[in-house]
């Protein structure tokens, strides 16, 4: 049995820069279990999932980031990234009897600034990434988001139309 488990897939997951002097931020708020982050330098793709380690189930990991007047108690994660080169956010939603949705999102992150991308669940029958700049108030004294126009979209959106996995539930009686 021991030895077959190199036969498994290896999940690759997103590894926040250590040593980076002056980095970018981001934050996946809402249904971030299955979002990635993936960054391109020379051709060079290298990141993954952002939820990893003994219990990647835990919702939550908290940087510090601004919070922009939101409640944000749960389910969101932060993370530092590398400024000044392609970035691809990768949000997605998991409904009931396999039926999901995906938005992914590209930018180049600016030194210092403050990113969020938030994902809408898909049960209405659509899904929408929000992104959004996390930027001071003109008084200097609190923080408040702004759209972020400069993310371009490879697929669909911002909106999604969710999709079964499998046809067999599109139409259950339960």
């Amino acid at each position: 049995f021991v030895t077959g488990c190199h036969y498994l897939p290896k999940p690759n997951y997103f590894t926040a820069p250590e040593n980076e002097p002056n980095p970018a931020y981001v934050r996946i708020v809402d249904f971030n279990q299955h979002a990635d982050i993936y960054q391109y330098e020379n051709g060079v793709r290298c990141g993954g999932g952002v939820r990893s380690g003994p219990l990647p189930f835990i919702r939550t990991q908290d940087i510090g980031m601004p919070k922009a007047g939101q409640d944000l108690t749960s389910d969101y994660y932060e993370t530092k990234v590398r400024p000044g080169i392609e970035t691809q956010i990768g949000t997605y939603w998991e409904g009931s009897r396999t039926r999901s949705c995906f938005v992914t999102t590209v930018f180049t992150p600016q030194p210092g600034r403050y990113y969020q991308f938030e994902m809408t669940s898909g049960s209405s029958g659509t899904c929408k990434l929000h992104p959004s700049l996390i930027e001071r108030d003109q008084q200097g004294i609190g923080w408040h988001l702004t759209p972020n126009l400069e993310v371009t979209y490879p697929h669909e959106g911002p909106r999604a139309t969710p999709y079964y996995g499998d046809e067999r539930y599109k139409d259950c009686d339960d």
